[in-house]
C-alpha cells in the first residue's frame, strides 16, 4: 500500500469516525446553518422595529415662553398640515412650557427648542432660526431631534417653495436689491445641538461595547475548567475515586463550580483590564471616536466586577451541571456550545439602544447582567435597578447550583449511563419521597420568580387604571395559579407528600391565640418600620404616585372585595409557596433559622420593589418561625391575612377610631403612630412569640408521651 492509500485510508476512518457521532454533526450543521442566520436576522428585524418605533411615537418639547410655544406649535401644525398624504405615519409632538436644563433632558423631556425673533418677538422675522437642545447619549432625545428637524425641514421646503412661486406669479417685477436669496431659499435655520458630555458619550460608547466582551468572557473563560472537572475527570478516572470519599455530592459540586467561578471571574477581569490597558494606552478611542474622546471609567470597574459575581456563580453551576452528562472531553465541548448560544440570544436582544434596565429586563437572566454593566458604565443606572439584577441573578444562581448538585449525585450521571437518563424525568421511575429536596424547591421559586414579575409589569406597568379587574386576574393567574396550583402539581407528578410538604395539620390550640397577638401587631410595627426606612432612604417619586393612585381607586371599592383579593387570597397562595414548599425543601438541607431567614430573603425579593423588600423579608421570618414553631401552615395563613387586611379595615373605619391609634392623615392610615398604640403593639407581639414558642413545647412533649 503506498503512502497516499496510506493517507486515504486513515482519513477515511477518522472522518468515519467523526461523523457517526450526532452531537457533532448537531454542532456543525444546527448552530451556524439554523441558530447563526435566526439571531443575525432577528437583530436586524428588531433594529428595524425600533426604528419604526421611534419615527412614530409622541415626544414632548420644551419651549423657553408662552409666545415661543405658540410659535412652535403653529409651525409644527403648518408642517404636518403640508405632509403629502401617502407619506407614512410620523412622529407627533406636544409642546409645554419649561426652562428645562440641559442635564434634564432625556426621558420626560426630550428636547428644548429655542426661537429667535430677529425684529422682536412680536413680528414676523425674515429668516426664523430654530435652535434644538437634545441628549445624544438618549435614544428618545436623539428620535425627537431627527423627527423635528424632519419635519421642520420639509416645512422649510414648502415655505421656499411658495416663496419662488409667488416671485414667478408676479406681474411686477420686485426693484432689484429687494429680493434675498438666503431668505426666500431657506426661511427657517435649524441648528441641533447635544447637551451631552464628552465623559457622558465616551461612557455611552464603552456601555455599547464592554459588557457583552465581559459576559462572554465569563462565560468562555469557565468553559473549559468546567469540562476539565467533571468530564476530564472521568476520561482520566478519578472521579469514582473522588466519589468514594466520605463527602457529600452538594460539598463535591460546591467545590468545583467555586473553581470554575474563579477562574471565568478571572479570565474576565483581565480580559477588561487588557481591553481598557489598550483602549487608554494604546490610543484606540482617539482613532476610532477622534471627535467623541472616550475616558475609560476606572472607578466603576470594580463595581461591575462586584454584580458579575453572581452572574459568574450562575453559569459556572450551569456549566458544571451540562459538563456533567459528558462521557468525553469531545461530548462536553458539543454540550457547551448550545449554552454559549443560549447566553448570546439575551445577550443580542439588549443590545439595542432602546432597551432600558426597566420593566420585565430586570430578571430576564443575562440580558439583564449585560443592561446593568451597560447603564453603569454609562452611568444613567439607579441603585434600586442593582439590588434588583443582583438579587434575581443571585437566586438563579442558587438554584442553579442545587441542580448541579442534584444531578452530579445520580448514578445515571455519575456512571454517564445514557438509558437511564430517563429515570430523572419520568414519573413511573420516581420514588415517593416526604418533602421536596432544596434542589427542587429552589429550581420551582427560580422559575416563578420572572414568570410572576413579567405577569405584574404586563397587568400594572406604569398605570394602574382599571385596579379591580386587574387584581382579579393577579389573584387567578399568579396567586392561585403559580403560587398554589403549580406547587401542588409539582408533588403531584414528583409522588412527593402534600400534607407532610405543606404541613397542612393542625396546631396546638394555645397557638391560635399567640397567632392572633401576632396578626393585630404586626401591621402597626411594620408601618413604624416604614416610616424610619423613608427617613433613611426617601421614597422614589414613582413610588409615591403609585401608591396615590392605588388608594385613590381603592376607596371606592366594596371593603369585602379588597379583602378578599389584598388580603386572603395572598396571605392563603403565599403561605402555600414560602412557607410550605419552600421552607420544607430548605429545611432537607439547611438548619432551622438558615432555612427561615433564605426562604424570607426569596419572600421579600418576590416582592419587587426595592423600598419595600425589607419589611417582606422581615414579615418573612416572623411567618416562617411561626410555621416552623407550630410544625402547620394555617396559623401563618391567619396571622398574614390579618397583617395585609389591617390598613383595609382601619381605613374603612370612622376617623374616631384611626384618629384614636394617631395615624391617621385625610382618609388613609399613613401618619404618625402614637407612642402608647406603638409600645402597646410591640408588647402584644413579644407576647404573641413567646405563646406561640410555648405551644411548640407542648406539643412536642405530647408527641414524646404517645410515643
Amino acid at each position: 500500500m503506498s503512502r497516499i492509500q496510506q493517507f486515504r485510508v486513515i482519513y477515511r476512518k477518522e472522518l468515519t469516525d467523526i461523523l457517526r457521532d450526532r452531537r457533532t454533526l448537531l454542532a456543525m450543521i444546527l448552530i451556524p446553518v439554523v441558530l447563526y442566520p435566526v439571531l443575525m436576522l432577528g437583530f436586524v428585524w428588531a433594529a428595524q422595529a425600533e426604528r419604526a418605533s421611534l419615527r412614530t411615537q409622541q415626544y414632548t418639547i420644551a419651549a423657553g415662553d408662552t409666545v415661543a410655544a405658540e410659535q412652535l406649535r403653529e409651525l409644527i401644525h403648518r408642517a404636518q398640515a403640508a405632509r403629502p398624504p401617502s407619506e407614512e405615519k410620523r412622529a407627533t409632538f406636544v409642546v409645554e412650557v419649561q426652562d428645562t436644563p440641559d442635564e434634564k433632558l432625556g426621558d420626560l423631556i426630550q428636547a428644548r427648542v429655542d426661537l429667535d425673533f430677529p425684529e422682536g418677538p412680536h413680528a414676523q422675522p425674515a429668516v426664523l432660526s430654530i435652535r434644538i437642545r437634545y441628549s445624544e447619549i438618549n435614544v428618545r432625545s436623539r428620535a425627537a431631534m431627527e423627527e423635528l428637524s424632519h419635519l421642520l425641514g420639509q416645512l422649510r421646503e414648502v415655505l421656499a417653495r411658495d416663496s419662488i412661486q409667488e416671485l414667478l406669479d408676479k406681474t411686477v417685477p420686485s426693484p432689484p436689491g429687494s429680493i434675498n436669496a438666503q431668505t426666500i431659499l431657506n426661511p427657517i435655520e435649524i441648528t441641533a445641538s447635544s447637551t451631552a458630555t464628552d465623559q457622558q458619550r465616551g461612557g455611552w460608547a464603552l456601555g455599547q461595547i464592554i459588557p457583552i466582551i465581559l459576559v462572554l468572557m465569563t462565560i468562555t473563560g469557565a468553559v473549559y475548567p468546567a469540562i476539565d472537572l467533571t468530564a476530564g475527570e472521568r476520561e482520566r478516572g478519578t472521579l469514582e475515586t473522588l466519589m468514594a470519599t466520605p463527602t457529600s455530592p452538594l460539598t463535591l459540586i460546591v467545590g468545583k463550580f467555586l473553581v470554575v467561578a474563579t477562574i471565568g471571574l478571572a479570565t474576565a477581569t483581565l480580559n477588561l483590564a487588557s481591553v481598557g490597558a489598550t483602549m487608554h494606552f494604546g490610543g484606540l478611542t482617539h482613532a476610532l471616536t477622534s471627535e467623541m474622546p472616550v475616558r475609560f471609567p476606572i472607578g466603576i470597574l470594580p463595581v461591575v466586577l462586584l454584580c458579575m459575581v453572581p452572574f459568574a456563580l450562575l453559569f459556572s453551576a450551569i456549566l458544571v451541571a451540562v459538563c456533567s452528562f459528558a462521557r468525553t472531553f469531545k461530548e462536553a465541548q458539543n454540550y457547551v456550545m448550545p449554552v454559549i448560544i443560549g447566553a448570546l440570544i439575551p445577550s443580542a436582544a439588549v443590545t439595542l439602544p432602546s432597551v432600558r434596565l426597566e420593566g420585565p429586563m430586570l430578571v430576564l437572566p443575562v440580558g439583564n447582567m449585560v443592561l446593568l454593566a451597560r447603564e453603569l458604565f454609562q452611568q444613567t443606572c439607579a441603585w434600586s435597578s442593582v439590588a434588583v439584577v443582583m438579587l434575581s441573578t443571585t437566586l438563579y444562581a442558587a438554584a442553579a447550583i442545587a441542580l448541579a448538585a442534584r444531578l452530579f449525585g445520580q448514578e445515571a450521571v455519575l456512571f454517564v449511563d445514557v438509558g437511564s437518563y430517563k429515570t430523572l424525568i419520568r414519573r413511573r421511575f420516581m420514588r415517593p419521597s416526604p418533602a421536596p429536596s432544596m434542589s427542587q424547591t429552589l429550581v420551582l421559586v427560580a422559575l416563578l420568580f420572572p414568570v410572576s414579575f413579567y405577569a405584574q409589569n404586563v397587568l400594572f406597568g406604569s398605570s394602574v387604571e382599571n385596579l379591580l379587574h386587574k387584581l382579579k386576574i393577579l389573584a387567578l393567574m399568579q396567586f392561585a395559579g403559580l403560587f398554589a396550583i403549580l406547587p401542588l402539581a409539582v408533588c403531584g407528578y414528583l409522588k412527593i407528600d402534600v400534607v407532610n410538604t405543606f404541613r397542612l395539620r393542625f396546631p396546638p390550640a394555645k397557638a391560635w391565640l399567640g397567632v392572633i397577638l401576632l396578626g393585630s401587631s404586626s401591621y402597626l410595627l411594620a408601618h413604624r418600620f416604614v416610616q424610619a426606612q423613608s427617613w433613611l432612604t426617601p421614597p422614589s417619586d414613582a413610588l409615591r404616585q403609585y401608591e396615590q393612585q392605588i388608594n385613590a381607586q381603592l376607596g371606592a371599592a366594596p371593603l369585602w372585595l379588597m379583602v378578599l383579593l389584598l388580603s386572603l387570597t395572598p396571605a392563603i397562595t403565599e403561605e402555600l409557596l414560602f412557607r410550605g414548599f419552600l421552607l420544607r425543601g430548605l429545611s432537607s438541607g439547611l438548619r432551622k433559622w438558615s432555612a427561615i431567614v433564605v426562604a424570607a430573603v426569596i419572600f421579600g425579593v418576590f416582592h419587587f420593589m426595592v423600598e419595600r423588600m425589607p419589611l417582606a423579608t422581615l414579615l418573612g421570618v416572623a411567618l416562617g418561625y411561626v410555621c416552623w414553631q407550630t410544625r402547620s401552615i394555617l396559623p401563618g395563613m391567619l396571622m398574614h391575612a390579618m397583617h395585609n387586611a389591617w390598613p383595609l379595615v382601619v381605613s374603612s373605619l370612622d376617623e374616631r377610631v384611626p384618629r384614636f391609634l394617631g395615624m391617621v392623615e385625610g382618609h388613609h392610615p399613613s401618619g404618625a403612630i402614637s407612642i402608647t398604640v406603638l409600645l402597646g403593639a410591640l408588647l402584644a407581639f413579644v407576647a404573641g412569640i413567646l405563646i406561640v414558642r410555648s405551644a411548640a413545647r407542648t406539643e412536642a412533649v405530647d408527641q414524646d408521651r404517645a410515643w
